[in-house]
């Protein structure tokens, strides 16, 4: 009698224990079911902001290339980064994480790097448009001719963006708006003081050709002042190149002569600590640096 009870009684647990079990894997795996939806989500969500951004990007660089492809690449670059920094460390998790995010990373670094430069070539070759612009505008011509006149001489970027900015104002849109759309495309300092200063003339009157001679001497002026600047600020910014290269180049050189002693400083916890805080403390350093060497003109 008792023995039927005890079985009985094993039966009732192992049934108990066996819905528990069935019961934790239901939610284990509706849990992870729910965060992959949201994990796919939120990728899909990251994905068109980052084809919105990107497509933005090349259409003011006016590279020509589709936004997927750049996105493709940034996958490329994950995948790459990571399997660099796994070989390199051993296959630890936290430095295999920093190479993907850098390789992820590094399609839009090399946009803003083309970017700048398309800017730095702009802004040299605009104060040479000014002074074309007022000897056309002297000689008769309205703006819109004035720059038709400018785009025949200049090559691009420039070029280009007069090129946009005429077609804007072919099919309609104010010469002015065109030249504030150009603005807001290019950002460059230089460009905004011009257009603004082309706005104000637009709406109060005057004569205009003067106006960019005048902002032609002025952006003349801020570049040489902006030269003398860069002069007097290019010991800082050696230094803090130096900064930022000379450990990681004697970390490379001492690799080379000494694999063994510079392991661990891949391969063990407290060593990937300790360059993850260099990297951070040398990141500090170098803003630090360009806030004090940057002195805005």
């Amino acid at each position: 009698m008792w023995s039927a009870r005890e079985n009985r009684a094993s039966g009732s647990r192992w049934r108990s224990s066996l819905l528990v079990s069935i019961l934790s894997y239901v939610a284990i795996f509706g849990a992870l079911v729910l965060i992959s939806v949201q994990a796919l989500k939120a990728a899909a969500r990251y994905r068109r902001r980052f084809l919105v951004r990107t497509e933005e990007r090349v259409e003011s660089l006016y590279l020509g290339i589709r936004p997927e492809r750049f996105w493709r690449y940034a996958l490329l670059g994950a995948a790459g980064g990571a399997l660099l920094l796994a070989l390199i460390s051993g296959f630890r998790p936290a430095l295999i994480g920093v190479g993907a995010v850098l390789g992820f990373l590094s399609p839009r670094i090399y946009l803003g790097y083309m970017a700048r430069e398309r800017r730095r070539k702009f802004d040299a070759q605009l104060l040479d448009a000014l002074r074309l612009m007022a000897s056309a505008m002297k000689a008769g011509m309205s703006l819109v001719k004035a720059m038709e006149h400018v785009n025949q001489e200049m090559g691009p970027p420039l070029k280009q963006e007069f090129d946009h900015a005429l077609q804007e104002n072919r099919v309609g849109k104010p010469i002015v708006q065109a030249l504030r759309d150009m603005k807001d495309r290019v950002r460059s300092q230089d460009l905004s003081t011009a257009v603004n200063a082309i706005g104000i003339a637009h709406e109060t009157g005057g004569v205009l050709s003067d106006l960019l001679l005048r902002i032609a001497e002025t952006i003349r002026a801020r570049d040489r002042v902006r030269a003398q600047i860069n002069t007097l600020s290019a010991q800082g910014r050696l230094q803090g190149i130096f900064m930022i290269l000379v450990p990681w180049v004697m970390g490379f050189l001492l690799l080379l002569l000494d694999p063994d002693m510079m392991r661990p400083l891949f391969t063990t916890t407290l060593g990937q600590m300790t360059l993850m805080v260099i990297a951070v403390l040398e990141f500090v350093g170098w803003v630090v640096i360009r806030r004090l060497v940057d002195i805005d003109v």
